[in-house]
């Protein structure tokens, strides 16, 4: 026989036993040489491959098989005496027990195996079952996707398309606007430059008269009062056969109440002219940074900016009829120094309180001072002025009056 492996190895434990037994019994030198490694073996359990060369070594060496059963004390008609003792037909009924023995191993396999596929065929199931969820859940989570996606899409779409909408009218607006600012400009420098004549010919026509006749005082040929010089412009201007309704009078008003002159824009170089011409004082509050921004819209915020605000202020100053109280505000939160100060020039600097805008400072200084005229064109500040019984004109004629002049 040969070839003890598999079941062969469990039936004939026993006479594997009792052949390491017989090898510790013998000298080294009478170990059958395929036994080395096997007599060499320490250990509980003798490893497979050794087993079946032992096993091997007591089927056909009878020398040693007779050790062995010296060593054997097995029940006698068990599987390891019928191997080892081999009485007439032990083969046979080796073999029947062999089967036997084996055909019970597979059925447990079997059963095992069984039992095994039943399990993984449930765990099959579960996940066949969860798959399925998961698909349905993936094919909710799509159709809801793309109802939100279409959703949002027609929603981008309607705002885009009213936004287009409000540039087209803004687009078209902005161009009638400017088309009839140009207009307005072109007829502001006509009016402009037909006065600029009068009032040369004007200071001509006095020169003239001065030469002539001397200092007359109010008799003379041009007025000295700025009302009468008013009035005589406009004769002038009728004379030359213009409409002198559409020539802007700089003229002041009485000392009583403080309006703008009839006929002048508060954004118009005129508007400067009428503060500058006015014979009583009066105090000027100027919102700094909006006038800065409107004089120079690239660098309004730096020194040098509020520098030439006050150089310019100055100029105002000095060209007026009386010496007007000048006051710039600005916000205390944006850069620069912070230092409150008067101008050699006579111009003074403020700022408005940490918790404050200039915006709130010059409303309320308008609130507790008289005879106020205010330069800005911040909506609000010109509300809240023009409320409190103040002229207002916009920084676009301080912008004016200064290219101008």
């Amino acid at each position: 026989m040969s070839g003890f492996g598999g079941i062969w190895l469990t039936v004939l434990s026993d006479a594997i036993g009792a052949g390491r037994s017989a090898l510790r019994d013998l000298d080294i030198k009478e170990v059958p040489s395929a036994l080395v490694r096997v007599a060499s073996s320490q250990g509980g359990r003798l490893p497979p491959p050794l087993a079946s060369r032992l096993l091997g070594e007591i089927d056909k060496n009878e020398w040693f098989r007779d050790k062995v059963v010296e060593e054997f004390d097995g029940e006698p008609g068990s599987p390891s005496d019928l191997f080892l003792n081999r009485a007439d037909g032990w083969w046979i009924e080796l073999g029947e027990v062999v089967v036997a023995k084996g055909a019970g191993e597979e059925e447990r396999r079997f059963g095992k195996l069984e039992s095994q596929l039943l399990e993984v065929e449930a765990k099959r199931d579960v996940a066949i079952k969860k798959a399925a969820d998961c698909k349905r859940a993936l094919a909710e989570a799509e159709r809801q996707s793309k109802r939100a996606a279409e959703s949002a899409r027609k929603k981008v779409e309607d705002r885009f398309a009213a936004s287009v909408a409000d540039v087209t009218d803004v687009r078209n607006e902005l161009a009638e606007t400017q088309s009839q600012l140009a207009e307005l400009d072109s007829e502001h420098r006509q009016l402009q430059d037909a006065f600029d004549v009068l009032r040369s010919r004007l200071l001509k026509a006095r020169r003239e008269r001065f030469e002539e006749h001397g200092p007359q005082g109010e008799s003379s040929f041009v007025p000295r009062d700025p009302v009468k010089l008013a009035r005589l412009l406009d004769l002038q201007a009728a004379a030359l056969g213009r409409d002198a309704g559409v020539v802007p009078v700089v003229a002041p008003v009485e000392v009583g109440e403080l309006t703008m002159a009839s006929g002048v824009r508060p954004d118009s170089s005129d508007a400067i002219r009428w503060l500058v011409g006015l014979p009583e004082g009066v105090v000027v509050l100027v919102d700094g940074y909006n006038a800065q921004f409107h004089i120079d819209d690239k660098d309004f915020t730096s020194g040098g900016a509020r520098r030439r605000l006050v150089d310019a202020l100055k100029r105002l100053r000095t060209a007026s009829v009386r010496k007007h109280r000048i006051v710039v505000i600005y916000d205390s939160t944006l850069p620069g120094e912070r230092i409150a100060r008067t101008s050699l020039g006579g111009v003074e600097v403020r700022f408005a309180d940490k918790d404050r805008i200039a915006d709130e400072e010059i409303v309320e200084m308008t609130s507790e001072l008289s005879r106020v005229v205010v330069i800005s064109s911040d909506r609000a500040v010109r509300d809240g002025a023009e409320a409190n019984g103040a002229v207002v004109l916009w920084s676009e004629s301080l912008a004016a009056w200064l290219e101008r002049s």
